[in-house]
């Protein structure tokens, strides 16, 4: 016999926006990351795996690109 349990959750309005930020930040940085990795592909060059995207972007394009600052804020 398999058995669940629901539990509601009624986020206040800051929380609801922190979601929806994060949640969309979360889905940019998957498109930023499929997007890269199909460059590189075109190029010939090897694939990149998530561990080192997550160290090129924090490490070498954020700094570079200040205006994507934004990621690091959710």
């Amino acid at each position: 016999m398999l058995k669940s349990f629901k539990t509601e959750i009624n986020p206040t309005e800051e929380q609801k926006a922190k979601i929806c930020k994060t949640i969309g930040t979360c889905r940019y940085i998957y498109n930023f990351y499929l997007a890269h990795n199909k460059e590189l592909y075109n190029k010939g060059e090897k694939f990149m795996s998530s561990n080192q995207f997550r160290v090129w972007l924090n490490n070498e394009y954020l700094p570079k690109h200040p205006e994507c600052f934004w990621i690091k804020e959710a």
